[in-house]
């Protein structure tokens, strides 16, 4: 039978000496303003690129190339401007 650990568990604090629980002063993970949004952008930017190269290299799924070119696109711009707004 195994126990998960957790930060409570006894015997830890040697453990978080050597940073491999790392705690925050605020008590939740590390979160930078605005980071949702960029992950989502950049986590759309990964999925058109797909496509494209899907599109590409199956010559009857040439529309798929486009259609990911084109939302590649948008994200891009749509990424560039809400990057500078988050400044």
């Amino acid at each position: 039978m195994t126990t998960a650990l957790t930060p409570e568990s006894p015997g830890l604090d040697s453990i978080n000496d050597g940073n491999l629980l790392a705690k925050t002063p605020y008590g939740g993970g590390i979160t930078v303003e605005g980071g949702g949004v960029m992950g989502l952008i950049i986590g759309l930017l990964v999925l058109w690129l797909v496509l494209i190269v899907i599109g590409f290299t199956i010559k009857a799924l040439l529309w798929l190339a486009i259609v990911g070119l084109v939302f590649f696109v948008a994200t891009a711009v749509f990424g560039a401007f809400r990057g500078r707004a988050l400044r």
